[in-house]
């Protein structure tokens, strides 16, 4: 792996464009996620091969980034910075630390290599910027305010664009952009895409910052252009852009104009184009959606069920009154109503109120992991009414990240109970979730895949009608790893995992017959390659055949003359797939782990505490927290 970064950084000194150009294109895996009330949203998964391409990009080019973006955040409320505290968090056992040992015992040098660096500023979330005294005093101190966005944003961004940030150089002749950079990343967005230079990946926290990288340069144009029209920025306007979303305050209603209109005209250079139907303006204040205030007074209701003291007052209390589920009557079905009601009332904001709402349970709850108790002695009757009303407002919006939600508040619970373990508390459990069976039924099979690890972990079958129609979806998405899923769960019954086994031979064997040798990475039916090679359920010819693929790969790779990085790391992908036990087994940790997890909802459950408490703070090889994937 050093050989290929010198090798790579070797190119980058002498100022060629192609460093990352040959042999690293593959094609990532494609899902559909739920986004607002009947829409999905585009994601992907990178290949091995395409995630190691982005980090020799970051490897050659953090700096030049950073550079950049100090130089151009002019707008920005979300861009990345280098880190200068080098105070970081990790997780030990139960609990969470901030360290500054271990940052000093690694070195700054291997920090910055990391990424651990990286930090995103000011906001890290749009709900913390409209909380702010920025946006109060925005609202103070102009007329009139806009809110903009770019219509499809990532997928309407074109790789060229990169390449026309050059050609335009339209904010200063004299200010020496980076070509190599710009180049660099038209070529890796496609590599990372399947060659395609239509839109770029959504998923990966680098597309974030790549976009990034286009939008501020969209801002500086659109400020140049404000400053020759005589316009003074921070004084007869202020614009605040978080990703695509773009905040615009003026003193007159012509200069807000005027600045939608350079948007729109500036955008369309770079074939981005405003969303006509999502674009409001009016008189400030800028008032809050009315969901927010109900949400809220529904939040607060809900919070209440919740000891509010702080730790210190928490520990003084007697043994018997130490949990902070209070003993007061829970009016659930109370609750419910006045939940669909306002469900029904704002059914385009569906997503954020149901977010909001469990996330107060979720953060309420996961105060467990900060030493407190949960219940007292009506512990299961409790715990299934405050899980009914997790469940009932999951019903409505049954997204992956309310998933997530949902199965940490039960892991949370389970740390006190033992659902796994106490008969009648597992009983409970099996039928509250039984109930809301029709969510398998209806929802959405990538927004629930979460829930097939954990429905193993805790041995609860799903009935035979719904499990019918979770087949039938996972035949019309035809997705390895949901397939992948669906096996593991199967496994509780016989007969079931042999006719799931019997589908997924069948299915696995046809798409790697479609992988030819030429370029045989960049298959869309590689993933199957991916997922599969280490299946211990698969009949030993299929896995034979799937070790021909990746030995074809690994003999191109090593009989390459020119000694290309990129095939060199795909000889270490390749070594890495082919590696097996003493005994000709293959290990169970791969890029799909075919072990059931006995811990896989506590995993969950931590990181969602992470992204709700913390917000998103990723781990890397050495145990650091960072925001860069």
């Amino acid at each position: 792996m050093m050989r290929c970064i010198e090798a790579i950084k070797a190119f980058k000194a002498k100022g060629t464009t192609s460093i990352l150009e040959r042999g690293w294109s593959t094609k990532p895996l494609k899902y559909h996620i739920l986004k607002g009330t009947n829409s999905t949203r585009e994601m992907s998964i990178l290949q091995p091969l395409s995630a190691l391409n982005i980090f020799f990009f970051m490897e050659c080019y953090q700096k030049d980034i950073l550079h950049y973006f100090e130089r151009s955040h002019c707008f920005s409320i979300r861009y990345y910075k280098k880190k200068t505290d080098l105070y970081y968090k990790k997780r030990a056992q139960s609990s969470i630390e901030y360290f500054q040992k271990q940052s000093s015992q690694l070195g700054k040098n291997i920090l910055q290599q990391t990424g651990a660096y990286f930090k995103v500023l000011p906001f890290e979330s749009l709900n913390a910027f409209t909380d702010s005294r920025i946006w109060r005093m925005a609202n103070f101190r102009y007329n009139y305010y806009a809110k903009i966005d770019y219509k499809s944003c990532f997928d309407s961004i074109y790789t060229h664009a990169y390449s026309w940030i050059i050609e335009r150089n339209v904010v200063d002749a004299k200010n020496a952009h980076n070509p190599q950079l710009f180049l660099t990343i038209d070529r890796i967005m496609q590599n990372i895409n399947g060659r395609s230079s239509n839109g770029i990946v959504v998923g990966p926290e680098f597309s974030r910052l790549i976009a990034e990288i286009l939008l501020e340069h969209i801002d500086q144009e659109i400020l140049y252009s404000l400053h020759n029209d005589g316009l003074v920025y921070n004084a007869e306007y202020s614009i605040y852009r978080y990703v695509d979303d773009i905040y615009i305050f003026a003193n007159e209603q012509a200069t807000i104009d005027k600045i939608i209109a350079a948007y729109r005209h500036v955008g369309e250079q770079y074939l981005l184009k405003l969303n006509e139907l999502k674009l409001t303006k009016g008189c400030t204040p800028c008032l809050p959606k009315d969901w927010l205030e109900k949400t809220r007074n529904l939040a607060d209701i809900i919070s209440n069920f919740f000891y509010k003291g702080r730790k210190a007052e928490y520990n003084k209390l007697p043994d018997e009154e130490r949990f902070i589920v209070k003993t007061d009557y829970i009016p659930v079905d109370r609750l419910k109503d006045e939940i669909a009601v306002l469900l029904k009332k704002y059914d385009d904001d569906r997503r954020t109120i149901v977010s909001f709402l469990l996330s107060t349970l979720v953060n309420n709850i996961g105060k467990i992991k900060e030493g407190y108790s949960l219940f007292g002695k009506q512990k299961i009757g409790k715990a299934m009414l405050l899980l009914d009303l997790a469940l009932y407002i999951y019903a409505h919006y049954p997204s992956y990240e309310q998933t997530r939600k949902i199965i940490s508040i039960i892991s949370y619970i389970n740390s006190e109970l033992d659902f796994k373990c106490t008969p009648d508390y597992h009983k409970k459990l099996s039928r509250s979730i039984q109930r809301y069976a029709f969510i398998f039924q209806k929802g959405n099979l990538f927004d629930l895949c979460d829930w097939f690890p954990f429905l193993i972990e805790y041995n609860i079958p799903l009935d035979t009608k719904t499990e019918s129609i979770v087949i039938a979806q996972a035949e019309k998405l035809n997705d390895p790893i949901i397939w992948g899923n669906v096996l593991l769960y199967s496994k509780y019954n016989d007969d079931l995992f042999s006719q799931i086994k019997v589908k997924i031979e069948n299915l696995v064997e046809k798409e790697i017959s479609r992988i030819s040798p030429s370029e045989s990475m960049l298959h869309l039916e590689f993933w199957y390659v991916l997922v599969y090679h280490n299946c211990p359920y698969i009949s030993s010819s299929l896995r034979m055949k799937i070790d021909g693929i990746i030995h074809s790969i690994h003999s191109k790779a090593i009989a390459d003359k020119e000694k290309k990085p990129s095939s060199i790391v795909t000889g270490i992908i390749c070594d890495f797939l082919k590696i097996q036990s003493p005994a000709g087994n293959k290990p169970d940790d791969s890029f799909f782990n075919w072990k059931i997890s006995n811990n896989f909802a506590n995993r969950i459950a931590y990181r969602t505490h992470q992204r709700t408490l913390f917000k998103k703070y990723r781990t890397n090889k050495y145990g650091i927290y960072s925001s860069l994937d």
